[in-house]
Parts: C-alpha cells; structure tokens; sequence
C-alpha cells in the first residue's frame, strides 16, 4: 500500500513539474513546435493542388489552374513589384521560394481554409502559404480587381511576420502590422474616421468577436503608433523576440519599456 502511495506521491511531483515548465516556457515551446504544425498545414492545403500549374520567379512559386494562365501572370507581376517591398520592410530572406496558390472561385478557397461559408474572402495566409482568388473571380463578386495588389501585400505581411515570430503574437498585432504595410507601402489606410475604443483584453482575447471594421482599425491604429513612436528598428528587435519564445508582455517591457499591453494604449493615442 505504501509502495502505491509512494509511486502515486511522484507521478503527482512530476505532473506538477511538468505543468510549472509548461506555464513557465510555453512560448518557447509554442515556437519550437510552430514550424512543425505550419509544415502539417501546408501539406493539407497543397494535397489538391498537384495537377496545378507552377509559375516560378527567384522568390515565388503560383500554383493555379490552366484557365487561370493569365491570372497567374498578373498575380506574378504583383509578387515580383510588391513582394521585395515587403519582405525588405520585416528584414525577412526565406530560405525556400514562397508558395501562392490561386483558387478560381471564392467556395473553392474557402472550402480549403475551412472559412464559414457565411463569411467573404478574396485570400489568406495559412500553413505558409499565401491564399488568393483569381481576378476574374474578384470582379464576378464585383470587387474591383486591382484590389488583389492590397489583398497580396496583407498576406504576405502575414506570412513574414509569422515566419519570424513563429505564431507567437496575438491577432490583433499580426492584423494591424498586416494593415500598417498596406499603409506605408500602399497608402491605403483602413478605416478612415472610425474611433474605436476597446480595451487591450478585448483585442487580446475577444478580437473575433468584435466588430471587424472597429477592431482592424484600432489593431491598425496601435502598430502605426508602435513603430512611429519608436522606429521600425524596435519593431523588429520585438519580432525577434517573440519570435526566441519571449511573452509579448515581457518583449514589450524589453524593449519599449512598456509593463503591459494597456501601456499600448497611449502609443495608438499619440497617432489617432
């Protein structure tokens, strides 16, 4: 009896240890299994795309169907003119050529990402891939086709940022950052004369259960006054650091010197 007791005494110990080293590293953990959970997702999302057709430069390979040649070369254009951009603002040089694959209708890409069906989407970032429709597509949901150049550069925002920080940030962050580059590089600036008000707790951990147009823009407000504040030098020394595994708290008090998410709140303040 006591020899159970003793052996349950210890499973208990190391059940508690273990969890104490979880809590305690959980980012670094996250990071280190991130690129592994990315592989998994890109290998789903790519199963139905073998027989597509593959337009390479030296940084992008688009996947996409035969009647979607000339959509290709378009969607090309805008990696080769754009993509430089982009990836020089995050300091980022992928190691492999970036995947693009362009999906024909909206129900296709969807059904891929597994986005509800009652939600719009003209591309995404997932897996390491970078998720657009056609132009042909965009203009049957009369959207105006040259919206793919900002649909493009959102996504491959997307894509930088989590390559570098390894999945390690919160939503709100990677959706402003993602909207800041359409800013500087693009000049559009989402929405304009909206004067959202939520708390960083709501942004945190609510976002997709505000209003989008709201949030975007405060998401978008907070890393604009982040790095024009403080310079896109510190932005990226954060992205770093998150991307070792350091608590976005922690990473802000390291490098902003700010003690937690609300001090954020004053930074977007300054830019309004």
């Amino acid at each position: 009896m006591r020899s159970k007791r003793k052996w349950w005494d210890i499973g208990l110990l190391l059940v508690l240890a273990g969890a104490m080293l979880l809590v305690r590293y959980k980012n670094v953990l996250f990071t280190g299994v991130h690129p592994v959970v990315m592989y998994v997702e890109s290998r789903r999302i790519s199963r139905g795309t073998e027989d597509y057709e593959l337009l390479e430069d030296d940084r992008f390979v688009i996947r996409y169907k035969k009647e979607d040649a000339a959509a290709a070369g378009w969607v090309q254009g805008i990696a080769a003119g754009r993509g430089p951009e982009v990836l020089n603002f995050f300091g980022y040089r992928p190691s492999d050529k970036i995947d693009v694959i362009l999906f024909s209708h909206e129900e296709e890409l969807k059904g891929v990402l597994r986005i509800p069906q009652g939600q719009s989407a003209t591309g995404a970032y997932a897996g390491g891939i970078i998720n657009l429709l056609s132009p042909d597509s965009l203009e049957g949901m009369n959207q105006n086709p040259d919206s793919l150049v900002n649909v493009f550069v959102h996504e491959l925002a997307h894509l930088a940022l989590d390559e570098i920080c390894r999945g390690n940030y919160p939503v709100w962050f990677t959706e402003g950052s993602a909207l800041y580059l359409e800013y500087v590089l693009l000049g559009y600036e989402w929405g304009v004369g909206l004067e959202p008000g939520y708390t960083m707790e709501d942004l945190t951990y609510r976002f997709h259960n505000l209003d989008e147009q709201m949030a975007y823009r405060q998401s978008f407000l907070l890393v604009k006054g982040l790095i024009e504040e403080y310079g896109r030098e510190s932005y990226l020394d954060f992205l770093h650091g998150l991307g070792e595994g350091t608590d976005f708290e922690k990473a802000l008090a390291e490098v902003y010197d700010m003690h937690d998410r609300t001090d954020l709140e004053s930074c977007m303040d300054i830019r309004r």
